[in-house]
């Protein structure tokens, strides 16, 4: 049930007259995207996966809009201030896809990020308190995953341990789910392709 404040900003409170984004593409510049996906990527994927995979994620609009509200709300509870979303891909797969159509195909999931010593960092919020930042990529230690997608040099570094880190990939996926925790990592969005 919200506060009184909250009730009482709800129905007072003025909130800013949105602006155009400076973001927005023309269609020239959205189709030349298109077209380079299309030529450079497209038939890779196809030859590679035997099917097309996914190309369009539709994420909820409330739901994303909530999503967004939400990170605010515990950020500022938290004294933190961020900095952008960042969508990361994935996969789904018999343990993890909300739907069994998409089982095999390509999903992005989101998150909030952070500036860290000058540094975009991914960051989840549930775990984080008051003075201390957690990182995804802490959390994801936790849980056996290697994030490399951090920096450069960490990039770099584990682009040479690729092939040992992925056997360790395969050994964890034994991986004990009871310690499992919520994350500030969301996705569940329809995907297309497969079309049903």
């Amino acid at each position: 049930m919200p506060t009184l404040r909250e009730r009482i900003c709800k129905r007072f409170c003025k909130t800013p007259e949105p602006k155009r984004p400076e973001t927005l593409l023309t269609y020239k510049k959205v189709v030349s995207m298109l077209k380079e996906y299309d030529n450079t990527r497209f038939e890779v994927l196809v030859n590679g996966l035997g099917f097309e995979d996914t190309r369009v994620n539709t994420f909820n609009f409330q739901e994303l809009k909530n999503y967004m509200l939400y990170t605010e709300k515990l950020a500022k509870k938290k004294k933190i201030k961020l900095h952008g979303i960042s969508f990361i891909k994935g996969v789904y797969s018999n343990e993890n896809a909300h739907n069994d159509d998409f089982i095999g195909y390509e999903n992005l999931m989101y998150m909030p990020t952070v500036m860290v010593n000058g540094k975009e960092t991914l960051i989840d919020l549930i775990n984080s308190k008051v003075g201390k930042i957690v990182t995804f990529k802490e959390m994801l230690e936790q849980y056996g995953y290697k994030w490399r997608y951090d920096n450069k040099e960490n990039y770099i570094m584990r682009k040479k341990k690729y092939k040992m880190e992925k056997e360790e990939t395969q050994m964890l996926k034994t991986f004990n789910q009871e310690n499992d925790e919520l994350s500030i990592t969301a996705n569940a969005s329809n995907i297309a392709p497969p079309f049903h």
